[in-house]
């Protein structure tokens, strides 16, 4: 059996032909949005948090939480104090 790219990447085909087909197929968009909302609730709950609690009470990897986190910061949604391994976070008043 064989796979073509489009199969195992969700990359559309850039034929002239087929225009209105998107670049990139999003996956795992309800699991993202879910993972951000976990992260959201378990700081609305526990106030100003840590990464490495974060990651332990959700269950994600603690690379992929500071994924989330960044681009939480990066939205506007939480506030980030102190620096590296200092890090908190806390819901953006």
């Amino acid at each position: 059996m064989s796979f073509t790219t489009e199969k195992l990447f969700g990359i559309a085909s850039m034929n002239e032909d087929e225009p209105d087909k998107p670049t990139i197929k999003p996956k795992n968009q309800n699991r993202n949005e879910e993972n951000r909302r976990q992260i959201i609730d378990f700081i609305a709950d526990n106030g100003i948090s840590d990464a490495k609690s974060i990651s332990k009470a959700i269950g994600l990897k603690p690379s992929r939480t500071r994924d989330y986190l960044k681009q939480l910061v990066d939205e506007g949604v939480l506030e980030v104090e102190g620096e590296y391994k200092n890090r908190k976070y806390r819901i953006k008043k």
